[in-house]
């Protein structure tokens, strides 16, 4: 299960060519159309959340709760099992067994929140304050270089970017779809990743409408 977190994360997939001069406009044959965020999911890891007229956010689907859930399940219940069930095993009369078995467990546990905190990061777009970010907390100073990474007034919002990747592991091989924020001045910003085309392409269109900025479908 380890294993296959570390290809989750790690896997690299390959680039597809793509002419950007079919969108007629200058900024899209100046900016890259290579992925702002290798790799990818082959599952729907976001959903777009309508919290009312003046608020989008992107938030985790279950099925990427599930995902996460599994490891951290694995990661507590595992070292209880194993603990209960080979409690007169001679290994488990070892204080360096038992912790072993305690780390192993931790282990999963750690991989399982980090996945999970990675995805519940909200992605917000709110008209009230003009501004999008990512985080549970809206930036206080747009302009910090740490702010810049995750956050953009929508005025300086230009269009909305999709790619789409190969992504191949050893076992596994799919598309994942990626939603960025192309700015002003050519900058673009990673919203999500995921590997469902319907999904990503209809929550782009609505994003579109609500900023009131195009659309580029790269593939």
């Amino acid at each position: 299960m380890l294993e296959k977190l570390k290809k989750w994360i790690k896997t690299a997939g390959s680039i597809e060519p793509f002419d950007a001069s079919r969108f007629n406009d200058p900024l899209a044959e100046f900016i890259e159309w290579t992925p702002q965020k290798r790799g990818g999911s082959n599952f729907h890891t976001h959903k777009m959340v309508s919290v009312d007229f003046n608020r989008l956010e992107f938030r985790p689907t279950l099925g990427a709760k599930l995902f996460s859930g599994v490891f951290m399940a694995a990661g507590i219940g595992f070292p209880i099992l194993f603990l209960t069930a080979g409690s007169e095993s001679p290994e488990m009369q070892s204080i360096w067994g038992v912790l072993g078995i305690i780390l192993f467990g931790a282990i999963f546990v750690g991989a399982g929140g980090w996945v999970y905190f990675s995805m519940a990061k909200p992605r917000v777009f709110d008209k009230n304050a003009n501004m999008y970010w990512k985080g549970h907390k809206k930036p206080d100073y747009i302009y910090r270089p740490e702010d810049e990474k995750n956050a953009a007034m929508f005025s300086s919002i230009y269009a909305i970017q999709l790619i789409r990747e190969y992504v191949k592991s050893d076992d596994s091989s799919y598309y994942s779809y990626e939603l960025n924020l192309v700015l002003e001045d050519g900058r673009r910003l990673n919203v999500i990743d995921h590997g469902k085309k319907n999904e990503i392409l209809e929550d782009a269109r609505k994003l579109g409408d609500f900023l009131d900025v195009p659309v580029w479908v790269g593939f």
